[in-house]
């Protein structure tokens, strides 16, 4: 599961299987299929369908990237 693949990657579970977290950045799923990533700065900058399993890497190296890109926007 996507969540495991989180937690394995620095990511902190704050709310069971909705609300993750990573320094400020924020990963809440909304339904069984989609995900909201945020920033303190902006808590809803894409949603995206929840990756399969041979997508894990690569969907959690875009999220990070995306997440730092909006913070150095705000800094």
């Amino acid at each position: 599961m996507f969540t495991k693949y989180l937690t394995a990657n620095g990511w902190t579970e704050t709310t069971k299987s909705v609300h993750y977290t990573k320094i400020h950045w924020q990963i809440i799923f909304d339904t069984s299929s989609w995900i909201e990533v945020g920033t303190k700065n902006n808590t809803r900058i894409f949603d995206m369908p929840v990756p399969k399993s041979n997508d894990y890497e690569s969907v959690l190296s875009h999220i990070e990237q995306v997440c730092e890109a909006d913070d150095q926007l705000h800094n």
